[in-house]
């Protein structure tokens, strides 16, 4: 299962906070899912970021920390590298949001 079939491994966990997304993002077939996890990190994912290399496949993670319900900041992640929240594939992605979704509080 991925992205392409309409499922995810993490429809339990998207919030609609960029219903209005004015990046973009939402061009042609791409999406930009925002997802909360329990722990109260979260992560922007968009598919096919407009960066050199991701042209055809590819996810950008943007790590987050909720505030509140609807409220979150970008947060910077030192366990993460750069290679990890650029993910060239669906499988690459799941591995870092499970990663952090796994985060401790």
């Amino acid at each position: 299962m991925g992205y392409k079939d309409g499922k995810t491994e993490f429809d339990e966990f998207v919030v609609d906070l960029n219903a209005d997304c004015k990046c973009g993002c939402m061009e042609g077939d791409r999406f930009h899912k925002i997802y909360r996890f329990p722990n109260g990190y979260g992560a922007s994912v968009v598919n096919n970021p407009k960066l050199k290399g991701f042209n055809d496949e590819g996810f950008r993670i943007l790590p987050i920390k909720f505030s509140s319900d609807e409220d979150y900041t970008t947060v910077m992640l030192p366990q993460f590298t750069q290679d990890e929240l650029d993910c060239k594939s669906w499988e690459a992605a799941v591995e870092s949001i499970n990663r952090i979704k796994d985060l401790e509080e």
